[in-house]
């Protein structure tokens, strides 16, 4: 082996480490657009969900439902996404003064609103992606005083201590 191969093999060496890290760039540059876009479809319905806690009625709440934990937790709460609309439809016919926001994770950002019922997705990709946007609000709500006016219905065990963190109970 002479000094040209030495040096032709170090070459192809570095263009491979190259390659690599721009594999991984990559990667993490599309992880983070997923994340701004994600942010970005999240804001608006995060300050349309602050206007709606601020014109709650006396006594009113808003009701966060953890979609799919009430249907495919452990703990089911309804047979599957109409039966837990119906569910919250119900309830806010027994409770007129509250609001029910149903969150989903799911691949694309979506918003309905039904009366006092709102069912969204999260869009994007990863996991818990609704138990997140579930807690940036009620981090909002905290912020401004107004984390008495919001509940939130699950059963992962996780998710509520969570909640119960951010609220700052002990």
């Amino acid at each position: 082996m002479n000094a040209q191969q030495i040096i032709g093999d170090s070459r192809v060496l570095h263009v491979r480490e190259l390659k690599s890290e721009v594999a991984k760039l990559k990667a993490e540059n599309a992880a983070l657009r997923d994340a701004s876009a994600q942010l970005a479809a999240h804001f608006d319905l995060a300050l349309t969900a602050a206007r709606d806690l601020e014109t709650l009625p006396e006594g009113g709440k808003l009701v966060f439902v953890d979609g799919w934990n009430m249907i495919l937790g452990a703990t089911k709460v309804a047979k599957d996404k109409e039966d837990l609309l119906a569910k919250a439809r119900e309830y806010g016919a027994d409770h007129p003064s509250d609001f029910v926001w149903i969150v989903y994770d799911g691949p694309r950002f979506s918003v309905t609103t039904e009366g006092r019922v709102r069912v969204s997705y999260t869009g994007g990709t990863g996991e818990h992606r609704a138990d997140k946007f579930i807690c940036d609000f009620l981090r909002m709500a905290r912020f401004r005083g107004l984390s008495a006016k919001v509940e939130v219905r699950t059963h992962d065990k996780d998710f509520l201590r969570e909640i119960t963190r951010i609220r700052g109970a002990v």
